[in-house]
């Protein structure tokens, strides 16, 4: 019953994937960003297409852990200042607009760090710090993803920001019940 269909062969591949890319994922610079999220005084998150909704859903978790985080484009975002982190999600790293608002955010004085599959990418040279989501092979050729380009990087960011989650949550000491009773009643 359903072990051997389109579907599953389709679900398999897709988990192996995201399995392969996130055990790829340098043990330090997750470390370093964790570090620099519960250690901030605010955290902005910033992203584009399907990179923003991985970006975004962090972003509520990091507001149930107890932290302050906001979306960058969001209209009732404050102004970003020293001391805050903005974390960028960016598969290719030269999303034009998420580009410059990272360079407003520099500006300001704020700390800035990328999750990226293109480690030398414009987003990447900005960076006080990177995390290296691998989608792409060494020499910047598309990985043997069978998944329509960039998917696999948005998996990939959506699983990785829930291990941080994980991970902070310890951290940080937040229980299950501390998490619900920041999640939104205006459902």
């Amino acid at each position: 019953m359903g072990g051997d269909g389109v579907f599953a062969s389709a679900r398999r591949v897709v988990t192996r994937e995201i399995e392969a890319s996130l055990t790829r994922v340098e043990e330090e610079e997750a470390r370093a960003l964790i570090a620099a999220t519960t250690e901030c005084q605010r955290v902005f998150v910033l992203g584009a297409g399907r990179s923003k909704l991985a970006v975004d859903g962090f972003a509520m978790r990091l507001t149930h852990l107890g932290l302050t985080a906001h979306v960058a484009t969001n209209v009732t975002t404050p102004a970003i200042a020293p001391g805050d982190l903005l974390i960028v999600c960016s598969g290719s790293g030269e999303t034009p607009g998420v580009v410059a608002i990272t360079r407003q955010a520099i500006r300001a004085g704020a700390r800035v760090a990328v999750v990226t599959a293109t480690p030398d990418s414009a987003l990447a040279a900005q960076a006080d710090l990177v995390v290296r989501l691998r989608e792409y092979g060494e020499d910047h050729q598309l990985s043997a993803s069978t998944q329509f380009v960039g998917t696999l990087f948005e998996q990939a960011a959506f699983v990785f920001f829930d291990c941080l989650v994980m991970v902070m949550q310890r951290t940080v000491g937040a229980t299950a019940e501390d998490m619900f009773a920041r999640h939104t009643n205006l459902e």
